[in-house]
C-alpha cells in the first residue's frame, strides 16, 4: 500500500511570518498537531512545519515577549523536516517514523511541495498494515532518548538505506 492510499490531502499550510496564534486555530480546527510551514502565499514549498509541542515548549516556555499569540511562528517551527513521497510504501514510512520518533510524516512532492501529510493515526485507521507494525512502532517512537525532538531533514526511503 502507497502513502497517497492513506495520508491526509493538501492540509493547512502557514508561512513562518504568521502567529502562534494562526497556527493554533489551525490545529483546533482541523484537530491536528502539526500545520505544515510553507515559503509563501500561493506557494506549496515547505520550508518547516509547527507542533502543538512546538508552540508549547519552543514558544510558550521560551519567549520573554507578553504578546505570544503574536508573535511569529518562525520563531519555534522545526525547519527539519522528515518528508515522504505519495508512493512510497507504507512499510517504509512506519520505519522513518520509528527512526526518527516521529507520529506524522509530511508527504512532498520531487520539487519539496507539500502534498500531504500521514500520522500515524492515517496507517491504523485506514492503512492495512499489520497492527503489530503500528504497535511496534508507536513503542519506538515513545522510547525516551538523550537527543533532542527536533529530527533531522531527509526522506523516509533515505531514512532506510
Amino acid at each position: 500500500m502507497q502513502i497517497k492510499e492513506v495520508m491526509t490531502a493538501n492540509p493547512t499550510c502557514c508561512i513562518p511570518s504568521d502567529t502562534a496564534q494562526t497556527a493554533a486555530i489551525i490545529m483546533r480546527d482541523e484537530d491536528t498537531g502539526i500545520v505544515p510551514i510553507v515559503e509563501a502565499k500561493g506557494n506549496r514549498q515547505l520550508v518547516g512545519v509547527v507542533t502543538d509541542r512546538d508552540l508549547c515548549v519552543g514558544l510558550i516556555a521560551n519567549t520573554a515577549t507578553a504578546d505570544l499569540l503574536n508573535a511569529p511562528i518562525e520563531q519555534c517551527m522545526t525547519t527539519k523536516v522528515i518528508s515522504c513521497k505519495a508512493d512510497e510504501d507504507v512499510n517504509a514510512v512506519l520505519d522513518a517514523m520509528q527512526e526518527n520518533q516521529i507520529r506524522r510524516i509530511v508527504v512532498v512532492d520531487n520539487d519539496n511541495n507539500i502534498q500531504g501529510i500521514v500520522s500515524m493515526a492515517d496507517l491504523m485507521n485506514r492503512g492495512k498494515v499489520e497492527k503489530g507494525a503500528t504497535v511496534e512502532t508507536l513503542k519506538s517512537i515513545s522510547k525516551p532518548t538523550g537527543e533532542s525532538s527536533k529530527p533531522r531533514a531527509e526522506s523516509a526511503a533515505s531514512a532506510n538505506e
